[in-house]
């Protein structure tokens, strides 16, 4: 059962309590409290599930945009931030060659490789379609390069359950001033494009 189906009917179960102990003030304060604890689960839950990406359950891309954004202003000087975006080598011809479901397939097992392969501090995120974005406080692009190596290595050793062979390139921008998330996702493309011309290759821009 899921948690937003549980809260529902504890809440329906308290508002019977409710009418059944109107007459008991304690009982119902109590009731009351329960209520409230409930809800705010019940709206937790929502709000989190509207972040979530349901294929990967990684964070989606509404919630990516708004964190860049909110970490970009937050940056403070001589400070870095890293964006890296990974993208599959050829995923179209793996969709083309054995469906859709194998390819849904593969992007659930690549997100489950990006969660176990990025420190504690980066996110990562469904950016959309094949692609994926992390964001990397503090990381400079030395540091940016040895994950997104340790990832594509990762990708490149990963035995995919659905017996594919999958490639990742991935580009990466870093900043150490205050830009717009646009023009850090630009400097990420940009990058991307380069390092998808070789395939299965890592490219790192500074702004």
């Amino acid at each position: 059962m899921k948690i937003i189906d549980f809260c529902v009917i504890i809440l329906l179960f308290l508002i019977t309590l409710i009418t059944y102990y109107a007459a008991n003030s304690i009982v119902f304060i109590l009731i009351q409290i329960f209520i409230c604890i409930t809800i705010c689960i019940y709206t937790y839950v929502l709000k989190n599930n509207a972040r979530i990406d349901k294929l990967t359950s990684l964070y989606n891309r509404k919630y990516f945009d708004y964190i860049l954004s909110d970490k970009l202003k937050r940056l403070r000087s001589r400070a870095n931030l890293a964006l890296l975006i990974c993208d599959i080598d050829n995923f179209k011809l793996i969709n083309d060659t054995y469906g859709h479901v194998t390819g849904d397939a593969v992007l659930a097992e690549l997100a489950d490789i990006l969660k176990a392969n990025i420190r504690k501090s980066d996110t990562v995120y469904r950016y959309g379609g094949e692609e994926f974005a992390i964001i990397m406080p503090n990381t400079n692009c030395n540091e940016a390069e040895v994950v997104a190596m340790r990832i594509k290595k990762a990708v490149e050793k990963h035995y995919f359950k659905t017996n594919v062979t999958v490639t990742v390139s991935v580009g990466v921008a870093v900043t150490d001033y205050k830009v717009s998330a646009v023009d850090i996702v630009i400097k990420a493309d940009k990058a991307l494009y380069i390092a998808k011309k070789q395939k299965n290759t890592v490219v790192c821009l500074q702004m």
